[in-house]
């Protein structure tokens, strides 16, 4: 079974961990109560090697689960259950562990564990990180507070892909859907489906302790309801919002809560062996898309059009020049192509407004031109079994860049790579990319992929998107960073 690579906003990406910093409540931890969080959707897979869900990633990955290194809330790479020494070429990796850490059922996190976790990790059926670990040579524990990791091949993002594996207690394997087992700084309570998940602090977490005694999770797909609650003070934080929802808060009685930038791109995928296969189709389908209508209409003037697959913050960020609103030569190049009366089908995830008003801007202009779209809006089942079988024309997807750009390949790329769009020169690209170790040799790899991924579009990037939470007055030290993760472990209510 292809590798699933889901990336629908608040609901499926699989992306690099945020980290949390320093509670700041007085320096006494206990004297804050719980907190309760509105997020976009229930869970009901708890298991960290095979649910990618955003609101998974940060409302029980990041607050259950550790890993080996991780992320601040800026997105900086820092030890998390271990310090690390990488050797030159990026094939040899030693971790050394925190003596003091332990699983949340009392069994130390030592090196077995971790590496029993590891190649759970790397092997188990359906999970979503066995392409990640898939050219481990060897795993070692010289001791029983280091693990050695060493690679057939030299690997520069590595290291980074590491803050996304959770180190799961060996003995919560056969029960990790139900009953998830780490060494976070929070534990699993409680689920009850639809209506809340409850996450307790763990007592003898190794790291800074979380904020709150207790972290209770509502999912709420109504994002008035969700506003209402909070303004009435029945949740403390609504975990995302729409752009459209932002506009509406009453920052009056609430605090609307942004990072600094966004790594989150808005995509179209195609499908490039159907009937736009052709690239010259795809250019076409680029010069029709008005991306200031859409920034205005779907994103409510926020975030900015982009073509480049990777964020402009990025370290490998190259601009493109991309497509200019322009149908006369969108008509021209459908000639160029010998297509007439084409038409084709966009799959939208429900629940994301803005993916829906894209498509009617597209859908108005292509129509100008003799393009048939037609919208075709499903739930997350169907619209996940289309895009894994790539049963589709084209498709809405968003994705949230890590802070190594071969996230974006890994996940995006590779699985077209392998299916309907196989071009062996990214390909070649793509593997040279992560064998060089050098980050400015990296990003002249990169700027070459950026541009042939323009040029072709096997994918269409729309434009970077903005990234809203809200929080009532009285919550303190909380923060998004700019994968669109709210950093619960610090927040916490006052009153």
């Amino acid at each position: 079974m292809r590798r699933t690579a889901i990336a629908a906003l608040a609901l499926g990406a699989l992306v690099v961990t945020g980290c949390a910093g320093d509670p700041d409540n007085g320096g006494d931890p206990t004297s804050a109560g719980p907190i309760v969080v509105a997020i976009p959707g229930d869970i009901d897979n708890f298991d960290p090697h095979t649910n990618q869900q955003i609101i998974f990633e940060y409302s029980i990955r990041e607050l259950v689960f550790s890993s080996l290194v991780s992320f601040d809330v800026d997105l900086n790479l820092e030890p998390d259950l271990a310090t690390y020494e990488v050797n030159e070429d990026a094939t040899e990796f030693t971790f050394e562990l925190n003596p003091d850490a332990v699983f949340h059922d009392g069994t130390p996190v030592n090196a077995d564990a971790v590496i029993e976790s590891l190649e759970r990790a790397g092997s188990a059926e359906d999970s979503i990180w066995s392409g990640r670990l898939a050219d481990v040579a060897s795993y070692e524990a010289p001791d029983e507070d280091t693990v050695v990791i060493t690679l057939n091949s030299p690997d520069a993002s590595f290291l980074s892909g590491l803050a996304s594996i959770a180190i799961m207690a060996p003995s919560s394997f056969d029960d990790a859907t139900s009953t998830p087992v780490g060494s976070g700084p929070f534990t699993f309570t409680s689920w009850a489906a639809n209506t809340e998940i409850v996450l307790d602090r763990f007592a003898d977490y190794y790291g800074d302790a979380g904020a709150s005694e207790q972290i209770v999770l509502r999912p709420t797909t109504d994002e008035q309801v969700a506003l209402n609650n909070l303004y009435s003070g029945d949740i403390d934080i609504i975990a995302s919002v729409t752009s459209s929802a932002a506009e509406q808060v009453d920052t009056g009685r609430a605090q609307l809560v942004e990072p600094a930038s966004s790594n989150r791109l808005s995509l179209i995928e195609y499908n490039s062996s159907g009937v736009l296969s052709d690239p010259l189709v795809r250019q076409a389908l680029a010069h029709a898309l008005d991306k200031e209508a859409i920034r205005d209409i779907a994103y409510g003037g926020g975030g900015s059009p982009a073509w480049s697959p990777l964020p402009e913050n990025s370290w490998a960020f190259s601009e493109q020049e991309g497509y200019e609103y322009d149908l006369d030569r969108a008509r021209e190049l459908l000639d160029e192509a010998g297509v007439e009366d084409l038409s084709f089908t966009l799959d939208i995830l429900s629940g994301y407004p803005e993916a829906e008003q894209i498509a009617r801007v597209w859908q108005s202009s292509l129509a100008e031109i003799g393009v048939t779209l037609t919208p075709n809006v499903t739930e997350m089942s169907v619209w996940l079994d289309a895009y894994v079988s790539r049963d589709y024309d084209a498709i809405w997807n968003a994705f949230n860049v890590s802070v190594d750009p071969h996230s974006y390949f890994d996940i995006i790329m590779n699985p077209h790579l392998n299916d309907d769009y196989q071009n062996q020169e990214v390909s070649d690209l793509v593997a040279e990319s992560i064998a060089t170790p050098d980050e400015a040799e990296r990003a002249e790899i990169y700027a070459q992929l950026q541009k042939i991924l323009v040029d072709e579009l096997p994918v269409m990037v729309v434009q970077s998107t903005p990234i809203y939470s809200v929080a009532a007055t009285d919550v303190e030290d909380y923060s998004v960073n700019p994968l669109s993760w709210p950093i619960l472990r610090d927040a916490v209510a006052t009153n």
